[in-house]
């Protein structure tokens, strides 16, 4: 997800993101950014747990770091423990910033590869070619599909923020234990 571009709408300091984002990694709250889950919008509207954890470090602003300072925010969004309903805002609003930028990168709207999902192959057209079109098709319907839920989720988390949303955060929260 673009999030870096998202979230300069959001966080006045890059430069304090990046060091929230070092020490969640430095603690291993992050997967590898290279790594499958690292970036994952599932199905149902979800994003993966390390995607939450990076989009929360780059919606800190200078009311939560004033607070906690940069170690107490890494450890309040690694430990899933919001900073305040205003951070958590706008992690919302990075989120859905991130997956409405995903979605104009498409050539097509959802509904124009539904439509084209409708339509029977033109004569002619080698059967092994028009399988392929059709499976291409499904798995940008999927894609957009996944981006859209996950938009309606982080718009309506970011129109009810709470301080204690972690159930209804966009994502998949893994609460460790040391128990």
């Amino acid at each position: 997800l673009p999030l870096r571009s998202a979230s300069l709408h959001f966080s006045p300091s890059l430069s304090v993101s990046l060091q929230v984002l070092q020490g969640l990694d430095r603690l291993g709250y992050l997967q590898p950014a290279d790594g499958l889950g690292s970036s994952a919008v599932l199905s149902g509207g979800y994003c993966e747990d390390s995607l939450g954890r990076r989009v929360q470090a780059l919606a800190v602003g200078p009311a939560e770091l004033e607070q906690f300072g940069v170690s107490g925010c890494v450890i309040n969004i690694g430990e899933a423990v919001s900073l305040s309903s205003d951070h958590e805002r706008r992690v919302g609003e990075v989120l859905a910033t991130a997956c409405d930028l995903l979605l104009a990168e498409f050539a097509t709207s959802l509904e124009q590869d539904l439509w084209l999902l409708q339509q029977p192959a033109g004569g002619g057209v080698d059967p092994w070619v028009a399988a392929r079109r059709q499976q291409a098709l499904h798995a940008r319907v999927s894609r957009k599909r996944c981006l859209d839920d996950c938009r309606a989720r982080a718009t309506d988390f970011a129109q009810r923020p709470t301080a204690m949303a972690t159930l209804r955060r966009p994502w998949k929260a893994n609460i460790r234990t040391s128990g």
